[in-house]
């Protein structure tokens, strides 16, 4: 039995986390994914969690591709690949001679994809951004946080969901190639991508003429939603009330009676409940808050910061974070994916791997380079 994506070969040039992700997933659905780096130009996450987690069961070499001999070797690769990927700055591919127009020459039903900050077209087309940028710039930051409060900073959410959305367009030209015999070239917006993801707030824009704000814990739908303190240290429980019955029970269960009649959407009802809901959860735990709270059909779930998550045992029991030796050595739980095959064929997850670990399995074996050739190779810092 084989995996979605055996027999797929992947050239992965690209680094730090979208362009990783997608090829995890690639490679976690059974493609051979080799990912191409250098110790003159190391990924900034290598020595650090995200490495381990984006770049599971990958094969590793070293290649310099600052040399001639080195975009040679990449040339060669790409010409026994099904699929490049690449998120350079705009221009530099193509000056390195490994442009689709150039690899397509050597294989034609190539599949090529260009993932960077704004596109590759455009007036803002030489612009460099990370994924932590292109959230303020696409507006995403500004959808989290507090009503009258600043966008909120930080965080890498935007790379992993573009790194999925890479994935699927990945998949969708392998089987648009299986159907047509025809490569691809595609060009990918990171910013085009996260705008796409927030649709409502580009409706409403577009209907109100102003600006979807911030709402911090409560939710556009629901008729009361928030976070509120349990007992012990930093446990909290969720709540959504989706009705006006939820509503009447959720007041039952907290004793706030005077407000059962009262619209939930009202600014002091809605002050008044919270004050009732927040002693009654303080004495209890965020698993017996979840629990009651369920029972009465009211969308509930303890609020969890990541050291919770990691000791949750059902994540364990369901083989999502299995017990890995990673490529430092260490034994560690790491994340596997959320799927799992009908017929029992378990997902490829493997330990990420250090860099240059491969070249023997690619260059010699695959590429078929001589001893005496490789270790000139190496000697002369093209495989590095």
């Amino acid at each position: 039995m084989r995996l979605p994506l055996d027999g797929i070969r992947v050239l992965d040039l690209s680094w730090i986390i979208a362009g990783p992700t997608a090829t995890r997933l690639l490679a976690i659905m059974g493609a051979e994914v080799v990912k191409i780096g250098s110790s003159r130009r190391p990924d900034p996450s290598y020595s650090g969690p995200a490495f381990h987690s984006y770049n599971q069961s990958k094969h590793y070499a070293s290649i310099n591709i600052a040399s001639e001999q080195g975009v040679e070797i990449v040339r060669t690769l790409a010409s026994l690949s099904d699929v490049v990927i690449e998120n350079f700055a705009t221009g530099v591919i193509e000056r390195r001679g490994l442009g689709y127009q150039e690899l397509r020459k050597l294989n034609p039903s190539i599949i090529m994809i260009s993932s960077s900050g704004v596109g590759h077209t455009g007036p803002k087309k030489d612009h460099v951004a990370y994924g932590s940028l292109l959230q303020h710039y696409t507006g995403w930051n500004s959808q989290s946080g507090y009503p009258g409060g600043t966008p909120i900073k930080g965080g890498l959410w935007a790379d992993p969901w573009v790194g999925m959305e890479l994935a699927m367009v990945i998949a969708t030209c392998l089987n648009y190639r299986a159907s047509s015999g025809e490569g691809q070239y595609v060009d990918f917006s990171m910013a085009e991508a996260l705008v796409g993801s927030m649709a409502m707030s580009v409706i409403h824009q577009q209907i109100t003429g102003q600006p979807l704000l911030p709402q911090g814990n409560e939710d556009y739908f629901d008729l009361h939603s928030g976070v509120y303190p349990c007992e012990g240290d930093d446990r909290w429980v969720s709540l959504s009330v989706r009705s006006l019955e939820q509503w009447r029970s959720l007041c039952d269960l907290v004793g706030a009676l005077e407000f059962k009649s009262e619209n939930p959407k009202n600014t002091l009802s809605k002050r008044g409940a919270n004050n009732f809901i927040s002693n009654w959860t303080r004495q209890h735990s965020d698993l017996e808050a979840t629990e009651a709270l369920q029972s009465l059909g009211i969308a509930s779930a303890p609020s969890w910061n990541v050291y919770h998550v990691y000791q949750d045992d059902f994540l364990k029991e369901s083989n999502y974070l299995v017990e890995t030796e990673t490529n430092d050595g260490e034994t560690r739980f790491m994340p596997g994916v959320p799927w799992w095959f009908d017929d029992g064929l378990t997902p490829n997850v493997k330990a990420a791997p250090k860099l240059g670990r491969d070249n023997r399995l690619i260059f010699r074996d695959l590429l078929g380079i001589e001893d005496k050739e490789y270790l000139g190779l190496v000697k002369s810092k093209v495989l590095e």
